[in-house]
Formats: C-alpha cells, structure tokens, sequence
C-alpha cells in the first residue's frame, strides 16, 4: 500500500463546478490521500466518514491530525489511506491486499459496480496502523489544488527478484514482524509472486534453510494478521499457481477454499495446512524432501531418540478433524500460541522460538529432551554425574502444546519492553553451569521438557532415567554404571513475582532429607558470592526431588526477574556465568561431603 502521509487542513471548494470538474476534483484527491466532504453520504459528520474507513472516531483524527468533529462543505480531509493497484491487476485484487471485500472497496470510493479503472488510478482503502504526523490544519481554494506530486514506484513496476530471492524475503519479514501478513515488508515481498514464478517460489521457501514450515503455513500461522487477509493471501498463491500449472479446476479450487475456510473457523492457535499444502503440492508434482501424507506415523532407527525428526515427521497427536499432524504442524501450534500470551501484550516484535517437538518414535509419546554433556576438563568432579533440568520448555503430551513456563514482559535497558520466557531464561543458566561443571570434570546429563499435562510426571519419565531406562545407550550405562553417591540432580526455574516488583528473592527448596545439605550450600554460596539477590532456603513437596530416588537433589529458583532492578543482572551473560560459578562451588562441596560420608 501506498500512504503518503502528508500536511493536514480544510479546504472550501467552489460550488459553482461543473459535475465532471467535480468527479476529477475527487479523483484527483484520491492519488494524493484527500477526501472532499460533500452533502451526500457525510451529513451525519466526521464520525460516519471514520467508518467508510473501518476506523473509530478517534483513530481517524489522529491518522489526519483534525482536531474538530465539525464538517463544512467542501472540506479536504488529508492523510487518508490510497493504493494504486498494481500493473496487471484489477479491483478485486486490490480490495485483498487491503483486508477489503470489492464491495467495500467500491462503496468506500462511490463507485458503481461495473467501475473500470484507468491505468494509474487511486482508490481510498482501510488504513494500516501506522502513527501519523499531525500537523496544523490550512485553508486553501479550489483554485490551488495541485496535480498529484509524482509517486512512489510500486513494487509490482519493477522486475520480480529470482523465487528464492522473494522466499527469503517473505521469510524475514515473517521472523521479524508480529502479524507480518499485510504490513509493507511482508506485502513488497509477497506482491512479488505471479502467475509465472508462483510454483517456484513455493518450492524455494520449502528448501530456505532451517525452515520446518510451508510458505501457506508461514501465512496461516501469522494470527495476529487479519484472518481474512490471511486466507486471502493463501488464496492468492493458490490462484497464481493454478493460472501457471493449469493443474487446476473449479471443483478443485472449491475443495482448497473448503479446507481453507473449516481450518480457520477452529481455535485460532490451531490451523493446520496439512491438507492445504498437500493440495499445493499435489498441482506442482513437488514432494518436498522428507514430507509424508500417510497416516503412518514414522519411525527411526536410532531407538526412539527424538534427533533425527524432522517437521515432516507425523506424532500420534491429533487435530481437530483426528488426523496426525507432523512435528512441524506442533511447532506452528506453539508459536501461534505465543504469539496471543499476555505478556507479549507490550512487546512489539517478540522473538518466540520453540524447538520441534521431542516426540520419542519408540513410545509414541512426546517426552523429555534429554542429552549426554561428556567432560571438558579435569579436576575435583572426575567421575562426577550432574543432572541438570532446565525447567519448562517441552511439548505436552495431550495436546501438543509448548510449555514456555512464566511469560512476561519487561523493559530493558534502553527502556523497551521485551519477551521474557522462562525456559529460555532456565535454559541459559543450565548452560553456562553445564559449561563449568563440565570444565571441572564431571559429566553433565541435561534434560527438560513440560512436567505437568501429559508431561514427566504422568510418564515418570525421570524415575526411568535415574534407573538408567532413558536417553540413548551411552547414557542409560553411565547412569547404570554410577553410584548415586557420585550423582546430583538440580531443577533450575525462574522466579517472576510482578505482584512483588521489590522482592529479590532466590528460593532454594528441598524434599528429601539428604537434599538439605545441597540447598544449604547453594545458598552460602550464593550469599558470598553473588550478593544482588536473597536466597531462601525452603521445604517443599517437589515432584522433581521425589522422583530422583536416592540422588540428592533440589530446585533453584533464580531470581525475581519482574524485579526491575536485578532483571538486566540475570539477563547478563557474565552475571550468569557468575552466578552459576557459586552454584557449581555448591555442587562440588556437596558431592566432595557426600564421597566423604
């Protein structure tokens, strides 16, 4: 879209023009974002004006700078939203790209139905958000209304880039832009594709690397877009692809736009494209490397670890109409999910990542991801085995739904507010404390994934790995071959208590009668060597102590990270690494007591 934002006033026109004067005069200031108010139509006032534009009163003063509610005949109102449509296309196409039905278009413009459009031809269309710039409202006469200054080159004008090119950009725009669909990065980028390149394209984003979605799925799954304007754009792919392949009929668009229309009348965080891009793929005779549409669900050959699926494997997890969906459909899922959580609510581009799902293709069941650390150095923890749990960050058995932990937002140090998960928070921590302890010698087993719903607990799935029935052959015989004198387990969270923006607290807790001693030295640890927090040492009834059966054990809450003051201290990497340099000296000291008893 085209939106000049430009200087802001009334204008009084003559009302002695002729009628054909008077249709160039409106045409006119359609290229240049003007409306003229006229009798017919605006008697009711700014506010029913503000509606022909999809917008509140409110946000119509502020787009065009008025500050009165108050219409004279004649008025020019500036900076109202146009687009000129691109070469080669028609009404229609327009009224999509801008979230608009034809008739919407068509009666927000009084034009009648049959309307052609000249080449070069403004239409006032629904606004995008951006802010304007408010400026002092002028007076000036029909005589001093100019030609429309020379426009900006639309990007259909020019020559599309190569498909891969167009892929990438579509991509970038995805990643960096909540509800990218209909935005200016996403639309320049998209408006790119044709009836000529529409199946290469395709082809190209399904082979971007690191990509696990489709291009129809990168559409889908931008929920904080228009609904309609997303099945719009899908739409639009569908229609150049079959305009190009031929591979298309009018039953069979009916059947896509069918499929189309039942997914996204579900929960928004749940549209699969499966089937849509089945379809797709079905008129470009493309199978994309490693895509499945049976109803098999695969297997591997490495017993049942999770490292080779891909985001074409199918999981026993089901949709709405009980069709497997694949690991990447899960994933989709998940960042849908949390994209819509409230506490991205003041984050303006929030950075969500979410792994493919840990799905074991052994037991059918999404469980835990658990991974084999070896030792990097030598020292007082040779011969030592360390659990670490990073708290959170697992796909839930029941439903498939991504277990981020606490979200919030906080601002950061140049004042902007920014995505605060507790996974990823649980995760970096468990990192750099896996890094030390490795150094010292010991072996650092890391595991994590969602406890609760389907999760750990219902699986008891750390009992199994604690009895060496879980993770690969490697792992399964260390755990077997290590006295539990000699082992350690630590759950690492988050604390996130907005209702106490002042408290530092650092809680340690504790289950079993020989986790005591692990927590008391976390927290003198702690004390002498890392004084921005308060640790707490408290007694609690923790599933991840009780199931670490005859291992000390205990559970860190961090910090407070809602805190303000210390947020950008847990979020440094170096203060991590600090910190966690206590808690290793807390796990040596402990391990080194427990050898000695």
């Amino acid at each position: 879209m085209l939106f000049e934002i430009k200087g802001t006033g009334t204008n009084s026109i003559t009302e002695t023009k002729e009628s054909s004067d008077t249709e160039k005069l409106k045409k006119d200031a359609r290229a240049k974002g003007e409306y003229i108010v006229t009798v017919s139509g605006d008697e009711k006032g700014l506010t029913a004006i503000a509606r022909k534009f999809n917008m509140s009163l409110s946000e119509f003063k502020n787009l065009t700078g008025l500050t009165k509610d108050t219409l004279v005949k004649g008025q020019i109102i500036k900076n109202v939203p146009h687009a000129k449509i691109p070469d080669g296309k028609g009404l229609n196409y327009l009224a999509v790209q801008n979230g608009m039905t034809l008739e919407e278009l068509l009666k927000l413009n009084g034009l009648p139905k049959n309307y052609k459009p000249s080449k070069d031809e403004y239409f006032y269309v629904y606004p995008s958000k951006k802010k304007p710039v408010k400026q002092k409202e002028t007076q000036k006469t029909t005589a001093a209304v100019k030609k429309p200054a020379a426009q900006k080159t639309e990007i259909s004008k020019e020559q599309p880039a190569a498909p891969n090119e167009i892929a990438e950009q579509i991509r970038n725009a995805v990643s960096s832009n909540i509800g990218a669909v209909g935005k200016e990065d996403f639309s320049k980028a998209f408006l790119q594709i044709n009836e000529k390149n529409a199946k290469q394209v395709i082809k190209a984003y399904d082979e971007l690397t690191d990509n696990d979605e489709s291009l129809i799925n990168a559409i889908c799954s931008e929920v904080m877009s228009s609904k309609e304007l997303r099945k719009d754009a899908v739409m639009t792919v569908y229609d150049n692809l079959a305009k190009q392949t031929n591979a298309s009929t009018p039953a069979k668009r009916q059947e896509f736009k069918a499929e189309l229309d039942k997914e996204f009348k579900k929960f928004i965080g749940m549209v699969s494209t499966d089937k849509l891009d089945e379809m797709i793929n079905e008129m470009t005779d493309y199978k994309p490397q490693g895509k499945n549409f049976s109803d098999e669900v695969l297997k591997t050959s490495n017993g049942g670890n999770s490292e080779d699926i891909t985001s074409a494997t199918l999981t026993s997890i089901k949709d709405g109409s009980g069709k497997y969906v694949t690991a990447g459909t899960l994933k989709s899922w998940a960042i849908s999910s949390g994209k819509r959580d409230k506490g991205f609510s003041k984050v303006e581009n929030p950075y969500i990542v979410r792994p493919l799902p840990n799905y074991n293709t052994e037991t059918k069941k999404i469980e835990a991801m658990t991974e084999l650390r070896g030792s990097t150095g030598t020292g007082d923890l040779n011969g030592k085995v360390v659990i670490l749990n990073s708290g959170h960050g697992g796909y839930q058995q029941n439903n498939g739904y991504f277990d981020p932990g606490t979200v919030l937002s906080v601002k950061n140090a140049e004042g902007k507010e920014m995505p605060i998960e507790e996974w990823r928070v649980a995760q970096s921590f468990v990192d750099k404390l896996s890094d030390e302890l490795r150094s010292r010698g010991a072996n650092v087993v890391f595991v994590s994934g969602a406890v609760r719903n389907g999760g750990m607990a219902k699986q008891h799935y750390l009992e199994s790995l604690m009895e060496g029935k879980k993770g690969s052959d490697e792992l399964r015989e260390l755990i077997s071959d290590t006295d539990k004198t000699d082992m350690l387990f630590l759950s690492v969270h988050v604390e996130s208590a907005k209702e106490k923006p002042k408290s530092r607290m650092c809680t340690v807790r504790y289950t079993k009668d020989i986790d005591k001693k692990l927590s008391e030295n976390i927290n003198k640890h702690l004390q002498k060597g890392f004084m921005a927090l308060t640790p707490d040492v408290t007694h609690d009834n923790l599933y991840v102590n009780n199931a670490a059966k005859g291992v000390t054990s205990s559970l860190l809450e961090i910090g407070n990270i809602a805190n303000g003051e210390i947020t950008n201290s847990l979020l440094s990497s170096y203060d991590q690494k600090k910190y966690m340099k206590c808690v290793a000296d807390a796990i040596e000291e402990t391990l080194k007591q427990q050898g000695e008893n």
